[in-house]
């Protein structure tokens, strides 16, 4: 019986390297903080999949939706879908040039780090948030399952990375997507980008 083993690396990390030229002497500052490194085992806390989208556009006061338990991809000569079980790595980069802001949906709205399901994190323009659990993973069910994308000020370009366990997720052919859209000024919607990527590994 062949299995198939998705294998997963998430690694957070910042390095540098600094260097202060004095009269006499060259002062050199390098080296790196690590945060962690997940690799794919046999444990319940494993990580199994990955979801992206990149280049995701976003009129002023426009948002967007993506249920993290059915998030689906085209690819040539078919659709994958993933669908999270839990999450353990949220990646948001803004290109600006308005704010972003990553909550949990009104309706339905997936926790995770905010833990009361009502926190916010508004990335600036060409800000970036790594959104770690640590060692307990935040939990992904059909009650708690939508993240949240809002531009505000401006119009946004961003890229999202969701990291985590996988489960079964419906058939594309039954679904129209996980992804939903709103905005509160009607005459800029028809420039929204309704375009995401995804991996199902």
């Amino acid at each position: 019986m062949d299995v198939t083993k998705n294998q997963t690396q998430v690694r957070a990390e910042i390095g540098w390297l600094w260097q202060r030229e004095t009269d006499d002497d060259v002062q050199t500052d390098s080296g790196a903080v690590r945060f962690k490194t997940y690799q794919t085992d046999i444990s319940e806390g494993r990580l199994e999949g990955v979801w992206h989208v990149t280049g995701k556009a976003l009129n002023k006061n426009e948002a967007v939706e993506y249920e993290l338990d059915y998030l689906t991809r085209p690819t040539t000569g078919g659709t994958l879908d993933i669908g999270f079980l839990d999450v353990r790595c949220l990646l948001v980069v803004n290109r600006g040039p308005g704010k972003l802001v990553v909550q949990p949906s009104e309706s339905c709205g997936f926790p995770g780090p905010w833990e009361s399901g009502f926190g916010v994190n508004v990335v600036p323009p060409g800000g970036a948030i790594l959104l770690s659990a640590g060692d307990v993973p935040w939990s992904v069910t059909i009650l708690a399952n939508k993240l949240r994308f809002e531009a505000q000020d401006d119009k946004c370009l961003f890229d999202a990375a969701v990291v985590g366990k996988i489960g079964n997720v419906p058939s594309s052919d039954s679904s129209s997507g996980s992804e939903a859209s709103s905005a509160s000024d009607a005459s800029e919607s028809s420039d929204l980008s309704s375009s995401s990527e995804s991996i199902n590994n």
